[in-house]
């Protein structure tokens, strides 16, 4: 069990703030001007995924044929040792 501290901690820890970082951006300059807003259209990308991820299809064959001899290896070990 860890042990108690017996150093006394500070309840009120006072905030130093520089004036820079009194200021809040935006407040008291150009408040009244008007927002215009940038209407965002996206774009919609169309991507070949059969290209994209074909490395994929290639490592599932490579497991799958893996999976398939590591499997065949302990029927053949299965039938040997009995």
């Amino acid at each position: 069990m860890a042990k108690k501290s017996r150093r006394v901690r500070k309840k009120s820890r006072q905030v130093r703030l520089s004036p820079a970082q009194m200021v809040q951006p935006g407040v008291g300059e150009g408040a009244d001007a008007p927002v215009v807003a940038i209407p965002v259209v996206p774009v919609p990308k169309v991507a070949d995924l059969r290209k994209e991820y074909n490395y994929v299809i290639a490592d599932l064959k490579r497991i799958t044929i893996i999976a398939v001899v590591m499997l065949a290896v302990l029927v053949v070990l299965a039938l040997l040792l009995t």
